[in-house]
């Protein structure tokens, strides 16, 4: 399954945390999870990811042991191939 999640650093909040790159760099995926793409956005949200995990839990856990509760704001979305259709 392949995912996006989007990350938005909460109001005040930056500061406690490194950056969003550098904490990725330090995040090693878990087994199962493949790190697809990081990506810097200007806008509503501050960055995102797209990842493959072979199921929901999985993504969930991976989601979680980045983006810090109480720091980030998420939204995780299921991603289909538009090929597959």
């Amino acid at each position: 399954m392949i995912f996006l999640s989007l990350l938005k650093v909460l109001p005040g909040k930056a500061s406690e945390q490194p950056s969003f790159m550098r904490r990725l760099k330090m995040i090693q995926p878990p087994p199962g999870v493949m790190l697809k793409e990081a990506y810097l956005l200007f806008g509503r949200f501050d960055g995102a990811l797209i990842f493959e995990t072979p199921d929901a839990k999985t993504a969930m856990n991976f989601v979680l042991k980045v983006a810090t509760p109480g720091i980030y704001k998420t939204e995780t979305l299921v991603a289909l191939r538009a090929e597959e259709f």
